[in-house]
C-alpha cells in the first residue's frame, strides 16, 4: 500500500513538472472548458436516462435496443465522472483530473465506461452491416441472445482491463489509445459500408430512421474519438508533456456521450420512434430487401 502511495506521489510530482512545460494553457481557458463539460454533462445524463427509461420499460426489447440501452448506460457513467471532475476542478484549481491520491479509481471508472461505449458503438455498426448485407440471416438465423451476450462480454472485458490498469498503475491514456485505435478503423469501414449500401445504392425511397440515426451516431463518434488519439500521439512524441491538452480530450468525450440522445430525439420527432422501428419492421410484411 505504501509503495502504491509513493508511486502516486512521484507521479503527481512529475505531473506538476509537466504542467510547467510546453502546451501550457491559461487557467481561464481551462475553466471555460470545465464549465462547458459541467453544463453539457447535465442534459447528457438526463437524455441518456430518458433513453434507458423508454427502452427499458416502455417498448419491447430487440437486439438493437439492447445495444442502445447498454450504450446509454456507458455514456451516463462517462458523463457522471466528467461532471464530478469538472466540479472538483472549478472548486479546487489545484485539482488534477488524471492523478489524485486515493481517487485514481474514479478515473479508472471513466476509462471503463468510455471504452465500453466505444466498443458498443463498434458492435452496433457491425450489427447494422450484417442486417443490411445479410438480412435473411440477421432476421431468421441470428442467435436470440447474441446481443445480451456481446454486451456482457464487452462490459466484462473492459472492467477487467480497467482493473488491471489500475492495479498495475499503468498510465490509462495508453488503454484509451489502444481502445480507440481498434474501434476507429472498424467503425470507419462499417460506416462507409452502411452509407454506400444503405444510401447510395439503396432503391428504397424512404430510408429507415434507425439507419440514419446510427450513421449520425457513428459519424459524431469518429469526430470526437480522433482527438484523444492525436493527443496521445502528441504526448508520446513529446515525452509526455501534454497533460494540459487532455482537457480537450475530456470535452470530446463529453460531447460524444451527450450527442446520441439528441440524435434520437431529432430524428424520432421527440418520441424516440426510431427505436421502435426495428420491432415494427420485424412485424410487417414488407419484403426483406426493404428492411434496414
Amino acid at each position: 500500500m505504501r509503495n502504491s502511495t509513493s508511486s502516486y506521489n512521484e507521479h503527481s510530482e512529475t505531473t506538476a513538472t509537466y504542467l510547467k512545460c510546453s502546451f501550457y494553457e491559461p487557467d481561464y481557458l481551462k475553466n471555460v472548458i470545465y464549465y462547458l463539460i459541467v453544463l453539457i454533462s447535465i442534459p447528457g445524463v438526463i437524455g441518456n436516462g430518458i433513453v434507458i427509461q423508454h427502452l427499458g420499460f416502455k417498448i419491447k426489447r430487440n437486439p438493437v435496443t439492447v445495444y442502445i440501452i447498454n450504450l446509454a448506460v456507458a455514456d451516463s457513467g462517462t458523463l457522471i465522472f466528467l461532471f464530478w471532475a469538472g466540479i472538483r476542478h472549478l472548486c479546487n484549481q489545484d485539482f488534477l483530473i488524471e492523478i489524485v491520491e486515493g481517487l485514481v479509481w474514479i478515473y479508472s471508472c471513466f476509462m471503463f465506461t468510455y471504452c465500453t461505449g466505444q466498443y458498443l458503438l463498434t458492435i452496433i455498426s457491425i450489427d447494422r452491416c450484417l442486417a443490411l448485407f445479410f438480412p435473411n440471416w440477421h432476421r431468421c438465423h441470428q442467435p436470440p441472445y447474441l446481443s445480451p451476450v456481446l454486451c456482457t462480454i464487452t462490459w466484462t472485458v473492459c472492467l477487467l482491463l480497467s482493473a488491471v490498469t489500475f492495479t498495475l498503475n499503468i498510465y490509462t491514456w495508453v488503454y484509451i489509445f489502444i481502445c480507440t485505435s481498434v474501434c476507429i478503423p472498424l467503425t470507419v469501414v462499417s460506416s462507409l459500408a452502411l452509407f454506400i449500401q444503405g444510401y447510395l445504392k439503396s432503391q428504397v425511397q424512404k430510408r429507415g430512421k434507425l439507419l440514419t440515426a446510427i450513421l449520425f451516431a457513428l459519424f459524431f463518434s469518429l469526430v470526437f474519438s480522433i482527438p484523444p488519439v492525436v493527443i496521445y500521439l502528441v504526448g508520446f512524441f513529446s515525452k509526455g508533456n501534454y497533460l494540459n491538452l487532455c482537457i480537450y480530450g475530456y470535452l470530446c468525450a463529453c460531447l460524444n456521450s451527450s450527442v446520441n440522445p439528441l440524435i434520437y430525439v431529432l430524428l424520432g420527432e421527440r418520441r424516440y420512434i426510431i427505436l421502435d422501428e426495428e420491432e415494427s419492421e420485424q412485424q410487417s410484411e414488407v419484403p426483406v430487401d426493404s428492411q434496414l
